[in-house]
């Protein structure tokens, strides 16, 4: 390739040689002029819808004229090489941090000409995706300058090339060129983010032995704060390059030009912020120390929530063993005490104590009382409201009152039969039978007798004494 002529331009030596291709160094041979050209490797060229958009985005960079973009000067081919030209720097940010970290303002100024840059190459509709330190020229005047376009917005392109070449640099991708997902503009904002971390602290946030290890933390690692390693470096600082290097692209700064006012005010403020940081009291914790501690505070809150959980189970455990002592260690005394407490305020709560008495005492003498209160309560509420126990669409001419009298001797006698007081509750049913015939219970009092009688019946009276025989009824009169 050295010695031929690409278009204008004859190449004179090879300056590099990366995953999308070759630069050299060639002369323009009409004006002499110094320019760099790359070359594309031939298996990219080989794909014509590579080519294609390729040569559409490199002629929209071409058209790009910022003080903090290499200038495009030609695009084209010769048979199947294809290239373009730039403006030639021989300065790179990567020469500049060989020799270690830079000046915090040297290292600002930087950031914000190549963030101004990006936002440059964003306004045309290109992403870079590949910024890093080899990328980042310096000018006569040391002015910093983007270039190295070659892998722009590849939309539809896997991170492995035909050659299988990552596309792009695994110390400063982004997240979401790990994953090859949603890659916008942000993405160059973090790899700006790592170069300026390590244009400061002296080397990447993210390193290891293999590029899966890299891509991995990259995906999945925090950053550790570069405070903690400079520890005058200005707060704003140290929060604008984590804000720049979230893994969640929205919550990094909206756009390059935000990223490059954020660099200029904080360059502005320099003194005061790095005052304020010698001031600061000790460093932020490490991200390892962040983790331990985490760890820590998860490790104490499940020790403490076992132990209340434990704890609860416990009370709910005695809770429960209590009401079921208290439960069997209940007499039927002490349902009826505290069923008939309650009549004088809440009849309904007593029934329903009565009733659990003799539910679990059937057989006591508080069961057959309980029964006896049970009635007593239901005629005083019939009798308090004025209602008679009249089956419906039956009239009661006697009147309520003396229904509700009838009723109450009738229960009376009912109460008697069931405690066995059988000539009792006859007694009552004859007087209820005579007495209230005109009532409903007048003909209830008739049946129950009835009843008594046939499950019940009387002796047979004596017969009538014959002539002469004395009566066992009537007493013998005196002599």
């Amino acid at each position: 390739m050295i010695g031929t002529t690409l278009g204008k331009f004859r190449v004179e030596a090879q300056v590099s040689s990366g995953g999308m291709g070759t630069i050299y160094r060639a002369v323009h041979v009409d004006t002499g002029q110094s320019a760099a050209v790359k070359v594309l490797q031939s298996a990219l060229a080989a794909d014509r819808s590579f080519l294609q958009r390729f040569r559409r985005e490199v002629l929209a960079l071409q058209k790009v004229q910022h003080p903090n973009v290499v200038r495009i000067y030609d695009v084209g081919s010769e048979g199947s090489v294809h290239y373009y030209a730039m403006e030639y720097l021989d300065r790179s940010l990567a020469d500049l941090m060989r020799a270690g970290p830079l000046g915090v303002p040297q290292a600002l100024r930087i950031a914000s000409q190549v963030a101004r840059g990006l936002g440059a190459v964003h306004a045309a509709g290109v992403r870079h995706r590949d910024v890093k330190p080899s990328n980042v020229l310096f000018d006569a005047e040391g002015n910093a300058k983007i270039t190295d376009f070659g892998i722009a917005k590849l939309s539809d392109a896997t991170r492995v090339t035909q050659t299988g070449v990552i596309v792009g640099t695994p110390t400063y991708m982004a997240p979401e060129q790990v994953d090859e997902t949603n890659v916008g503009p942000r993405a160059d904002l973090y790899s700006l983010g790592v170069v300026l971390y390590e244009m400061i602290v002296g080397r990447p946030p993210f390193d290891g032995s293999t590029t899966l290890d890299i891509l991995r933390k990259h995906r999945y690692t925090l950053p550790e704060a570069p405070k903690n390693f400079k520890p005058e470096l200005p707060a704003s600082l140290d929060h604008l390059i984590l804000a720049m290097l979230a893994k969640d692209a929205s919550r990094r700064p909206d756009t390059a030009a935000l990223v490059a006012d954020a660099l200029d005010h904080i360059a502005a403020n320099i003194t005061g912020d790095a005052s304020a940081g010698r001031k600061a009291s000790a460093p932020q914790p490490s991200t390892a120390e962040r983790i331990e501690h985490y760890e820590r505070v998860a490790a104490r809150v499940a020790r403490w929530s076992k132990r209340v959980g434990l704890a609860l189970a416990a009370a709910l455990f005695a809770y429960l063993a209590w009401r079921v002592v208290a439960y069997w260690r209940l007499t039927p005394a002490d349902y009826w005490r505290d069923a008939h407490a309650l009549e004088a305020a809440e009849p309904n709560e007593a029934i329903a104590g009565y009733e659990a008495l003799i539910s679990r005492f059937p057989d006591s003498p508080e069961a057959v009382s309980a029964r006896e209160r049970i009635r007593a309560i239901h005629a005083e509420e019939r009798l308090r409201q004025g209602k008679t126990a009249l089956p419906s669409g039956v009239r009661d001419p006697s009147g309520p009152v003396r229904t509700q009298i009838a009723y109450m001797r009738y229960s009376a006698a009912e109460a008697a039969a069931e405690a066995g007081r059988i000539e009792d509750a006859r007694r009552i049913y004859r007087m209820v039978r005579q007495a209230y015939a005109d009532t409903p219970w007048g003909a209830r009092a008739d049946s129950r007798l009835q009843e008594l009688d046939q499950k019940f019946p009387k002796p047979p009276e004596p017969p009538p004494p014959g002539p002469g025989e004395p009566d066992p009824q009537k007493p013998e009169a005196p002599q």
